[in-house]
């Protein structure tokens, strides 16, 4: 134990306690006596509860209670916080020792002289606000120093709803910050660390886990009032930030969805995908390559971060997506500095990644590629299998926040499997939004060769379809790593600017390749199936299969790759080798 008192310059320091608790208790008395108030970091929920329960008759109990714990959150709203308050499950001190009661007394005093400057600082109506929540039970150690910093008593109750009401204003729904206002004396501390949020929203902060977690109320509060939307006509919040195609233009530019495909009614599927994820629902999306099914996670994923700071997680297998997550990209996330993060199923596995999403409040988990989940995907990527699993154990009581499956293609048995692990493991159900997998922009070719002569085939088609003058690049599908380096090496010595790509690769090697094809330095690229899903390339003007796939699935999500941004008019060609055998009933189609 240790305690300072700096008006006086004495400190006293108790190493350790053993049998001589009574005495040092008395020591640390001593030195409270005289003091206005006791100050301390989580001193309301830790250090008083346990002084009391060691004497109930110390003098210091008796002292008014100030926290720096509690104010922290209002006096630095906006990241990084006050530099010596870690952003974790406790907001403890960041020391430079531990085991050091004085040296974190005296890092008390400097987070409590630097929130007193911020709080000078602070709109008049915040500080009105905030006198009145924090001291509406049993607060006088808050009343003393908030009515020290505004020169004035607390607020009466028609003064502060006023102020709230004024915090509220222009940011966020007119119907609930009526209701939060009548509510507010109740809720205190949760209204209070809300206000302070909303003061720096739509910018780098995230509410600290220890307030989400002691404080529930606050983090619901701030979703009542930004991410439910009312039917006033006169609440411009809602009017303007619940309007999908406002959010569409306000965040990408775009006037209006993609027309295609459309539901039954004629309207867009993909905003009606927009329009269920933003509200709340699970839902499964269908959507052929190139109609935009990134943009059907990445809108509610934006609007949502900006509206509630809540954090929506990709769980992708796409090569291209897998960036490492350093240390600097798991502080972004863990501060509050990104709105979406994709990672892999792995991943989930991953100590550290579990801490940094302990910090953020899990606003969406989308499944991109879902049809990972079925069958095949679970023999290939294992840990697909547990993504339910850890869904449920970070909800925990709370209710399982919208899940957003999303695929190009997926036949009725795989639509099923999807629905029912849903139905399984979460106990959720999956609103379906099934626009084939139709692409009238593709132009679909089977050439007949011979085994000695395909790779001249190849090199003629590239010819063809995509001569020399042509902008664009070609991807060559393979079915094993050595076919993909055999065809870049004869590309190679034609005089094609062509490079091969597969899992043997060292990270670095795919990347630079990857990015390489992506720029137009390459022409073409002999690759296995996985690559090519999430590359943002919009002139892939031609698809070749030289080897035919094992389902007339997995060929729909290859062949669909040509052109699927720009949805201009490309060429899918396989000149297979083998024979097609697939369970679904296609003709096979012989060399």
């Amino acid at each position: 134990m240790a305690g300072v008192r700096p008006d006086i310059g004495q400190t006293v320091v108790i190493p350790r306690v053993g049998d001589n608790l009574a005495q040092a208790l008395a020591r640390l008395d001593e030195l409270a006596n005289g003091a206005d108030f006791a100050l301390g970091h989580n001193l309301i929920a830790f250090d008083l509860p346990h002084l009391r329960a060691a004497n109930p008759r110390l003098r210091l109990l008796d002292l008014l209670a100030v926290d720096t714990l509690r104010l922290n959150p209002l006096a630095f709203p906006r990241n990084p916080y006050h530099h010596l308050v870690k952003h974790y499950q406790d907001g403890s001190l960041i020391r430079g020792r531990r085991n050091d009661p004085e040296l974190d007394a005296r890092l008390t005093l400097e987070v409590f002289d630097n929130q007193q400057k911020a709080f000078r600082e602070a709109r008049a109506e915040l500080l009105t606000a905030w006198h009145w929540l924090t001291t509406a039970v049993d607060s006088a150690g808050f009343d003393q120093f908030f009515a020290f910093l505004r020169a004035s008593p607390r607020p009466s109750d028609a003064e502060a709803r006023d102020a709230i009401h004024r915090c509220l204003a222009g940011n966020s729904c007119l119907t609930q910050a009526k209701m939060a206002v009548m509510d507010a004396a109740q809720q205190g501390w949760e209204v209070a660390y809300a206000l302070a949020w909303l003061s720096v929203a739509g910018g780098n902060s995230v509410m600290p886990p220890w307030v989400r977690h002691q404080f529930p109320g606050a983090g619901r509060l701030v979703r009542q009032l930004r991410d439910n939307a009312c039917s006033d006509p006169d609440c411009d919040w809602c009017r303007e930030r619940h309007d999908v195609r406002r959010e569409l233009s306000r965040w990408f530019g775009f006037d209006d969805f993609r027309p295609e495909p459309a539901g039954e009614d004629g309207r867009p599927l993909q905003r009606d995908i927009v329009e269920a994820a933003m509200a709340g629902e699970h839902a499964l999306g269908i959507l052929p390559t190139g109609a935009g099914k990134s943009l059907c996670y990445q809108l509610p994923a934006l609007t949502r971060y900006d509206r509630t700071g809540a954090l929506t997680v990709v769980i992708s297998p796409l090569v291209a997506l897998m960036a490492d997550q350093r240390a600097n990209a798991r502080e972004r996330v863990r501060l509050g500095d990104a709105g979406i993060l994709i990672i892999p199923p792995e991943q989930l596995r991953s100590v550290s990644l579990r801490r940094v999403l302990h910090q953020r409040e899990i606003g969406s988990w989308v499944l991109d590629e879902a049809h990972c989940l079925s069958r095949w995907g679970h023999d290939f990527r294992p840990d697909y299998r547990y993504v339910g699993r850890f869904i449920r154990e970070k909800a925990g009581q709370d209710p399982i926040p919208p899940v957003l499956c999303l695929t190009a293609t997926a036949k009725p048995d795989v639509k099923e499997e999807i629905a029912d692990y849903f139905k399984a493991e979460l106990g959720i159900k999956l609103r379906v939004f099934d626009g084939g997998a139709r692409r009238t922009n593709l132009d679909f070719v089977v050439v007949p060769t011979r085994g000695s002569a395909k790779f001249d085939d190849i090199y003629q088609l590239l010819q063809e379809d995509l001569p020399e003058h042509m902008p664009g690049g070609a991807i060559i599908y393979c079915a094993t790593r050595r076919h993909s380096e055999e065809v870049a090496q004869f590309l190679q010595e034609k005089g094609v600017k062509a490079d091969y790509f597969h899992a043997g690769l060292p990270p670095e090697t795919r990347k630079h390749v990857q990015e390489s094809f992506i720029r137009g330095d390459l022409r073409a690229i002999a690759a296995a199936n996985a690559f090519g899903m999430g590359i943002d390339k919009p002139d892939v003007r031609l698809v070749i299969h030289t080897d035919i796939p094992g389902s007339l699935e997995n060929y729909l999500q290859e062949a669909g790759r040509a052109d699927g941004i720009s949805r201009r008019p490309a060429a899918c060609c396989s000149i297979p080798r083998t024979t097609w055998s697939d369970s679904s009933g296609c003709r096979p189609v012989q060399d």
